[in-house]
């Protein structure tokens, strides 16, 4: 009897102890197999316990359990003798039961491509909340399990590699071969039909047998390394798989969720760091979708370091200079890429515009980058023109310019610049009826070249004349009407030729500022979420509930254009909030301004009458969550030297009133921190404020106090008190000062609130808001 090991995921206990069964008594397994818990131990561990072969049951089961495939890498490239075989996986579902089969494939890279998704997608969709899932693995393991996760979508790739690499062969060829891999593994003979019968016929003599070593088996092919797959189906592969994840970004950006386009290619570099592709879609999304032109020049500047001649990252980083005003860079940018790739599309009529437009001493320069451009199928009647009015400043070239301005109008017969740029060129050179037809022509595409000058030189033009040495004189006077007004001329023509540039939005006072607001779906902190967003702020906002969250974001991103970061987050969660923010992604890291806004109250007791776990979700929520957070995201405004604090507070921070008990002490806690937090920060740079608002309404307040009952939270009926928007309208004046300025405690009453308890009851009337508010 020969022994072996056999591995696999916990579900496929039954197919482990079938291929054992069929292999007995010759050959005896020791089982290793993981389950799926979060603190469930790792296959890596348990197979360090022997050296034996190794049967791998490789399924879906297998591939999806993250205990399986964490760190698997690690004794997939050890010298053992291994044999992955690909089976179906198997599970019950109790909502069905009944056992589900899941097919397994594992031919070539296209399933490494699946699993790779599979494991992106699971990741992401965690990261970016997936509050429920706290309860499937335990609150205080989520950071545990997140980790987990991450790390076995990032490595996945490499394990798959490694077990293709290892020849899998199918549980159905292992059948039809009677489990042969198995006994040869095991270096023992598989054993004949009438020794497996149990017993020969009886009363039969059994013919001599010549004693004989097992007939050969075949030697096991070599098992190559990963990098001896062929080149041709490595490159193939790859590319397909990142033609995959960068079409995946693309398509989530294009229905409005670029922070979740950027993440998806953030997480693939993360895999393949190598690829330079996908470093360049990672800055091109950074441009175009997410308008992060700093973040995108400064991905570009790393790629063009890694490789100076990447062409795509040439033209980009060239356009991005260019809209910046820098056209020294752009050039280098552009003429750098026409040495690597002459006929990259379009690099030649950027150079030739640049030139022309901003270079005027090189127009030599332009017109043989023009003259390149217009050699492409692609090029334009706008480029043909371009190209005539750069050879205009050329001596000598003036048959040239009336053959670029005929193909100009060939490409585009309604270009009105054209017709008339080379009506004044046949003009000067005396065709006048031919010039005479084409500035009508103009004229009849765009009225505005119908001026005084132009109808007196052209009306001239298409009258007969005397035949007399010369030009007639009435021709003579109107071409020299027509020099003599040759730069206005030249000016519209130029301001004809090109759209009018759309006229520049005016920067809004948030741009490029990153507001981290918790409690950010209900009251206050929706309120803020929307007036921060009309600012131009970037925010992240939190909350529990993730169904608000998705609401929200697209709300923010249709009506504003605001660049939103959700997460669900459950602040008096400790590890989680930790979690959180240690995992946002790199453009959302640096947070300028935190927002405590998340905060409650339950119940309205007597002291001696008190809710226990209303307490304690006071205490957590109100304290507890606000110093979490605060803990969270301050080193980085420390490290930064510079960042701002506001803290949602109460005016019952200020007073206490009957019944408050519990709610009064956690804001008086949040006043006192406000104050000992700014003296902790005044030396890093660090703005602290805090905003005490009295009775609000557009709130779930008194709905949470009172535990849902809607009619005893009804306070509000016989008096205005203050909304939501006032007490976001008093934030966003305190985000908006000055760096110098700290707003350190705003207080906020309505008009018929004197105090917690001193309220006009009196009726609403007379200060409702307007309509229009």
């Amino acid at each position: 009897m020969s022994l072996l090991a056999i591995a696999y995921s916990h579900e496929d206990l039954s197919t482990a102890q079938r291929l054992a069964g069929a292999v007995e008594p010759q050959v005896e397994f020791e089982h290793y197999s993981a389950g799926r818990a979060n603190e469930g131990e790792l296959l890596v561990d348990l197979l360090r316990k022997n050296q034996l072969p190794l049967v791998v049951l490789v399924s879906h089961n297998f591939l999806t359990n993250p205990n399986c495939m964490l760190r698997a890498a690690e004794w997939l490239q050890t010298d053992r003798t291994i044999l992955p075989i690909v089976v179906d996986g198997h599970r019950y579902d109790p909502d069905q039961d009944e056992v589900i089969t899941e097919t397994t494939t594992l031919a070539d890279r296209s399933d490494i491509t699946r699993y790779l998704s599979l494991w992106q997608d699971r990741y992401i969709e965690l990261r970016r909340g997936g509050e429920h899932y706290t309860d499937a693995v335990g609150q205080h393991a989520f950071k545990n399990y997140l980790r987990k996760i991450r790390d076995t979508s990032i490595g996945v790739e490499e394990v798959m590699e490694l077990i293709l690499a290892r020849q899998p062969i199918e549980d159905a060829e292992l059948r039809a071969t009677d489990y042969a891999p198995l006994y040869q593994m095991a270096g023992q003979r598989k054993p004949l039909p009438q020794e497996s019968s149990g017993a020969a016929s009886a009363g039969a003599t059994p013919e001599p047998q010549v004693p004989a070593s097992p007939a050969p088996q075949p030697a096991p092919a070599p098992q190559p390394e990963p990098e001896e797959m062929t080149d041709t189906l490595l490159e193939e592969s790859i590319e397909e798989q990142l033609q995959e994840w960068i079409s995946r970004a693309w398509r989530m950006s294009d229905a409005g969720d670029t922070a979740g386009g950027l993440e998806l290619l953030h997480l693939s570099l993360e895999n393949h760091p190598e690829e330079l592709e996908l470093h360049y879609q990672y800055a091109l999304m950074l441009a175009l979708a997410a308008n992060r032109l700093a973040d995108a020049r400064e991905e570009l500047d790393a790629l063009l370091d890694n490789d100076p001649h990447y062409p795509d990252a040439l033209f980009l980083s060239g356009e991005l200079y260019s809209a910046a005003g820098d056209h020294q860079r752009a050039r280098d940018d552009w003429e750098r890429l026409v040495d690597v790739q002459p006929a990259y599309p379009e690099v030649n009529q950027r150079l030739g515009y640049l030139l022309a437009d901003h270079f005027p001493g090189e127009i030599t320069e332009a017109v043989a980058y023009l003259r390149r451009a217009t050699h492409e199928s692609s090029a334009s009647g706008e480029l043909f023109f371009r190209y005539a009015e750069a050879l205009a400043q050329i001596p000598g070239k003036e048959r040239k310019v009336v053959k670029m301005l005929e193909k100009a109008i060939q490409r585009d017969p309604e270009h009105a610049p054209a017709h008339y740029r080379l009506a004044v060129a046949q003009f000067d050179q005396g065709d006048f009826q031919q010039a005479r037809k084409n500035y009508l022509l103009a004229v009849s595409l765009e009225p505005a070249f119908d001026t005084p000058a132009n109808r007196r030189a052209f009306q001239a033009a298409g009258r007969p004349t005397p035949a007399t040495t010369g030009n007639s004189g009435v021709a003579n006077e109107a071409l020299v009407a027509l020099k003599q007004n040759i730069a206005d001329l030249e000016a519209m023509l130029l301001e004809q030729s090109r759209p009018a540039p759309a006229p520049a939005a005016p920067e809004k006072p948030g741009s490029g500022k990153t507001v981290f607001l918790s409690g950010a779906t209900s009251g206050i902190g929706l309120a803020t979420a929307r007036r921060l967003a009309r600012e131009g702020y970037r925010i992240i906002i939190a909350a529990r509930r993730t169904e608000r969250l998705d609401k929200l974001a697209s709300e923010l991103r249709d009506t504003h254009g605001t660049e939103v970061h959700p997460i669900t987050l459950d602040v008096s969660r400790r590890d989680r909030v930790g979690e959180t923010v240690e995992g946002l992604p790199p453009e959302w890291e640096n947070i300028d301004i935190l927002i405590n806004n998340a905060g409650k109250a339950k119940g309205f007791d007597p002291i001696h009458a008190g809710d226990l776990d209303h307490w304690d979700e006071m205490i957590d929520v109100n304290l507890r969550g606000l110093l979490y957070v605060t803990r969270a995201i301050t080193p980085g405004m420390v490290a930064r030297g510079r960042g701002m604090v506001i803290n949602v507070a109460s005016t019952a921070g200020k007073e206490v009133y009957p019944n408050g008990n519990v709610y009064c002490a956690t804001k008086h806690a949040v006043d006192a921190l406000t104050y000992s937090m700014r003296l902790d920060l005044v030396k890093h740079g660090i703005r602290v404020g805090q905003i005490c608002p009295a009775h609000v309404e557009e709130t779930e307040f008194a709905v949470v106090r009172f535990d849902g009952d809607r009619e005893r939270a009804r306070i509000y009926d016989d008096f205005q008190p203050l909304r939501s928007v006032d007490v976001a309208e008093a934030i966003h004046f305190m985000v908006s000062q000055p760096p110098h300025v700290n707003i350190m405690d705003v207080v906020l009453q309505g008009t018929q609130q004197a105090s917690s308890t001193v309220v006009d009851r009196s009726g609403r009337a007379k200060f409702a808001p307007a309509e229009e508010e």
